[in-house]
């Protein structure tokens, strides 16, 4: 989802129609998930991403054929085939890829997109199905696109046996945060579908707003996080000093940590390097509900201010030393300020995915 917001301001600019490539299945291996978008402008607009760049091409090349119809088209390439080497990409990807093209119109944003975009800024999750292919007659219209939140009513199909499964395939979906493609049987024929998890973007926070700060909001904010930044000191937690962080606070911990809408996409970074003040926020980030708190320091430290809270390091619930990383950071061999930050925004990346951060040289199976 992290193209949405692009997406949307895309489609609200446009001035002629564009075509909306969508990846709905994969077979093997593929640079990009089930659920990737991207738009293709007659003008030249391109927004988001659905390849490492070797569907593109191709897909512009049917653009003319998808805004002179009004279905949409489903197409499929073989990227493990002797194809993949006629179209002169070498990928080797060795997936079998199909992607959805479907005509949109200017500034008029599907109501599923704006249904998601409610869900991301509220932080609530919700599951997008998407019909992508049919056999014999579809129960409902292909590149149509149904919301199911959690916490409020949606965007459901009038066709019974569709809504049932959507509905019973929503804990499903969220509990494994990953896409899946359904079927739906109907009495004269069968639908196939992208269930679309709809997750909150990860948030980072960080309490210190000293320089390892800055590399720190840049780099997250790159890859589409929340990022908010507090410090007990003003003159260091400002807007010109974070011009991309989303929120600044100025306070003690035990006043600006307290009542911030912390979940399991959350992560907390302690780094003020003023003793006192890191204890604080400890004492209020080790019970609180948040997917990774990580601690930068060395080690000495860091089982001295847990020490002085709970009494030692291994006091820690199990659920707090699972989520609790000191010194925060995969060992990169990192010196330089940003290098220090790639490898904590890397550690945090691999456990709110719940993996273990290792070379992808020596991971067995398949890499996604």
């Amino acid at each position: 989802m992290k193209d949405l917001a692009g997406i949307i301001e895309t489609i609200e600019a446009l001035k002629e129609p564009a075509a909306l490539a969508t990846l709905v299945r994969v077979t093997g291996s593929s640079y990009r998930k089930p659920g990737a978008r991207m738009i293709f402008g007659a003008e030249g607009i391109r927004r988001g991403l659905i390849s490492a760049g070797c569907l593109e091409a191709d897909v512009l090349e049917r653009l003319d054929s998808v805004l002179a119809g009004d279905r949409p088209q489903l197409v499929v390439y073989d990227m493990g085939s002797d194809l993949d080497l006629v179209w002169g990409t070498g990928m080797g990807c060795q997936g079998k890829v199909e992607v959805l093209l479907e005509k949109v119109e200017p500034r008029q944003v599907p109501g599923w997109m704006l249904l998601c975009r409610d869900l991301l800024v509220r932080r609530k999750e919700g599951v997008l199905a998407t019909p992508f292919a049919s056999r014999g007659t579809p129960t409902v219209a292909l590149g149509s696109a149904f919301v199911v939140p959690t916490d409020a009513p949606g965007l459901v199909p009038d066709d019974p046996e569709f809504r049932r499964l959507l509905l019973a395939a929503v804990p499903g979906v969220l509990s494994h945060g990953t896409p899946v493609s359904a079927v739906v049987r109907g009495q004269f024929g069968e639908t196939d579908v992208l269930l679309l998890p709809v997750l909150p973007p990860v948030a980072l926070w960080i309490f210190g707003a000293g320089e390892p700060a800055r590399p720190l909001v840049r780099l997250a904010r790159q890859l589409g996080w929340f990022v908010g930044v507090a410090d007990h000191r003003a003159a260091l937690a400002t807007p010109d000093r974070f011009p991309d962080a989303d929120r600044l606070l100025v306070g003690p911990p035990s006043e600006s940590l307290p009542g911030l809408p912390f979940d399991g996409r959350t992560a907390v970074l302690v780094m003020s390097h003023v003793y006192d003040r890191d204890r604080e926020a400890l004492e209020v980030l080790l019970n609180a509900p948040v997917g990774y708190l990580g601690l930068q320091g060395n080690r000495q430290r860091s089982a001295k201010l847990v020490g002085e809270i709970v009494g030692g390091l291994e006091n820690l619930s199990p659920g707090q030393r699972s989520m609790f990383h000191a010194p925060a950071g995969l060992d990169l061999g990192s010196e330089t300020p940003e290098a220090i930050a790639l490898s904590m925004l890397a550690e945090i990346q691999a456990a709110l995915s719940g993996r273990a951060g290792g070379s992808l040289r020596d991971k067995e199976g398949s890499i996604h």
